[in-house]
């Protein structure tokens, strides 16, 4: 084998490992009972990151030795602020301008947070809410008000995600004082379509808003440019 085929299957090699490593999931597990307990591994490594751990004592700080009085420095004159380029594109592209870029924005990051909500595992959806507030009639109002707010939320992810384990209970107790409740979610999110939705958002801000704000304010500079010559000729 030569020198350039051997350099060829290494490199190869290097791009399958980092093609299986960002194919590993990271596992992210939320819970609410008691407490809110929230965690997150990936391969072997486990981060515990809720509830936090105890907090170190800070050590005593050193008294800090009193410097002797500095003479008052000359007041220089202040410098003339140079005018931002970003700002003067800003004014240069205009109110619709601004808008157009503004709407693609929007459009872009939009995409790219579906993208990444879709690709969210749920090995785990569970909620258990049990409703109460010691009076049947306003019981009876919080459940529904619950009910409208628990369900629409737990469809959109079902229908929009893969959920392999699903349960959601939401009861009233009309004997009970208060309402309580658990949660607990285990998701699984893959690195590998982070990195590629990542991707394609920077390849979109690029075309549809870096370029069009660009473009945008050259346009108005020659307008202006050109109304600024017919008024000098008139």
């Amino acid at each position: 084998m030569t020198g350039f085929q051997i350099f060829l299957l290494v490199l190869l090699g290097i791009v399958l490992f980092f093609v299986l490593v960002l194919s590993v999931p990271v596992r992210v597990s939320l819970a609410y009972d008691d407490k809110i307990r929230l965690s997150v591994r990936y391969l072997f490594i486990k981060l515990n990151i809720l509830p936090a751990g105890p907090k170190k004592e800070k050590k005593p700080e050193k008294q800090k030795k009193e410097k002797p009085e500095e003479k008052p420095k000359e007041e220089k004159p202040p410098k003339e602020k140079k005018p931002n380029p970003i700002l003067e594109m800003v004014k240069a592209n205009g109110h619709d301008g601004m808008m157009t870029v503004v709407s693609n924005l929007g459009k872009v990051l939009g995409t790219y947070g579906g993208k990444l909500f879709k690709s969210i595992i749920f090995d785990r959806l569970e909620l258990n809410v049990t409703v109460g507030t010691g009076d049947s009639a306003a019981t009876a109002i919080k459940y529904g008000q619950t009910c409208q707010k628990v369900f629409p939320v737990m469809g959109f992810i079902c229908s929009n995600n893969l959920v392999r384990k699903y349960d959601i209970n939401v009861e009233p107790d009309f004997l009970a004082n208060r309402t309580e409740g658990n949660f607990y979610c285990d998701m699984n999110i893959c690195c590998r379509k982070i990195i590629n939705a990542t991707f394609a958002m920077v390849v979109r801000l690029i075309f549809k808003v870096v370029i069009k704000f660009l473009t945008g304010a050259k346009k108005n500079n020659k307008e202006n440019e050109e109304i600024k010559t017919q008024t000098m000729k008139g």
